[in-house]
């Protein structure tokens, strides 16, 4: 008797996460080159590309560990959060007090970024169908 195939794992909200992003980037950076400089557009720039490495690196790990063992899923979600977070930090103090970086650019487009993933995973949720049996294979 042969296992059945492995359901394969949804990703389309990195494309829908992906997609925020970019229209965050197509709105904001020429926004924010207006209303303040090239120099903080770049960091918007920056800080919106941060985010979505972030969220695809760490939806793509869980996916790919999901596809060896669905008890990985856990370990790896956490273990890339815990990579993630001590990333982010060893950035944000490397580049503190530097005369070149506009923090509050690239800190409020990493908020806004964060909150627009945010909202993507959470309509995925919602929107899901939730399996209460594996599926049959395709």
């Amino acid at each position: 008797m042969t296992a059945p195939a492995p359901v394969p794992w949804d990703l389309g909200h990195v494309r829908a996460g992906l997609a925020s992003t970019g229209v965050l980037a197509a709105a904001g950076i020429p926004l924010v080159w207006l209303v303040r400089d090239a120099r903080a557009a770049g960091w918007v720039a920056a800080g919106l590309a941060v985010v979505a490495v972030f969220f695809s690196a760490g939806a793509l790990a869980v996916a790919a560990a999901g596809r060896v063992a669905d008890s990985l899923t856990l370990p790896v979600a956490l273990g890339t959060y815990l990579i993630k977070v001590v990333l982010l930090g060893m950035l944000l103090v490397a580049l503190r007090d530097r005369p070149w970086l506009d923090p509050k650019a690239f800190g409020l487009s990493v908020a806004v970024g964060t909150l627009a993933w945010t909202a993507v995973h959470a309509r995925r949720v919602w929107t899901a169908t939730p399996y209460y049996v594996d599926p049959p294979a395709r």
